[in-house]
């Protein structure tokens, strides 16, 4: 791999100032609908650079908060988190699903404080080392534990080869710190830490590899809305808290 090199690049994400500080977004569709749905958040604008993000836009005591939904994995998601830092976000929360490594209580929420960087897009932000730090973790746990939600912080594993996840490697980002394994973490705070913003992020787990096998639990049932609905909740008023 070319060794980082901190300097401009050769496109710039296009941006164009749309008018709010604070941005969600969602990478599963069921949860970002019930976050549109919460929120009554109106479609506003496409940003046109990398990639087209849709822009929503939902007011709460006077401040306008952006909501966007993420395509799925760190290259795209980066891109869309370009486009929304050039376009006036300061503070952008990201949240969804992800796979526990190590045993989770049922209505308990990840908090990550830190992301092993198994992915190739963080790289090109940041100079190589195998974890980055997930800074405002402390900001997250305490909003959610105020709101009465359960979590458990550690480290989160960011892998480009989701159906490469092996017994093997859980067992060693296990040994390593690591409670949950994700597609998106380190590369979305990579990219923050490089354009000087911030990053906020939490997960419900929708499946297991705690165990000897995979098991799924009841959050990919698209029917069961507790912590899909509480979730959302959650990050409204993180983002409340911030804008």
């Amino acid at each position: 791999m070319i060794e980082f090199i901190n300097e401009k690049g050769l496109i710039d994400p296009i941006g164009g100032d749309i008018g709010a500080d604070v941005a969600i977004t969602a990478f599963s569709a069921h949860i970002f609908d019930e976050l549109i749905k919460r929120t009554g958040a109106k479609p506003t604008c496409v940003l046109k650079g990398c990639a087209d993000v849709e822009v929503y836009m939902f007011e709460r005591d006077g401040k306008r908060i952006a909501v966007y939904k993420s395509t799925i994995g760190a290259p795209a998601a980066a891109a869309y988190a370009e486009e929304m830092f050039a376009s006036g976000i300061k503070h952008l929360i990201a949240f969804g699903i992800c796979g526990a490594i190590v045993d989770t209580p049922p209505q308990t929420f990840i908090v990550p404080n830190k992301a092993f960087r198994d992915e190739g897009t963080s790289y090109h932000y940041l100079p190589k080392a195998e974890y980055i730090a997930v800074k405002n973790a402390e900001t997250v746990k305490s909003s959610l534990e105020k709101s009465g939600v359960s979590t458990m912080t550690g480290g989160t594993w960011t892998t480009d080869g989701f159906y490469r996840e092996t017994r093997a490697r859980a067992d060693v980002m296990k040994n390593n710190g690591c409670i949950a394994v994700d597609m998106e973490c380190s590369a979305l705070q990579a990219v923050a830490d490089f354009r000087g913003k911030q990053f906020y992020t939490f997960f419900i787990t929708a499946d297991s590899l705690a165990g000897e096998q995979w098991a799924p639990n009841d959050i990919l049932d698209l029917k069961v809305t507790d912590s899909v609905t509480t979730a959302v909740a959650a990050a409204v008023r993180l983002a409340q808290e911030l804008a």
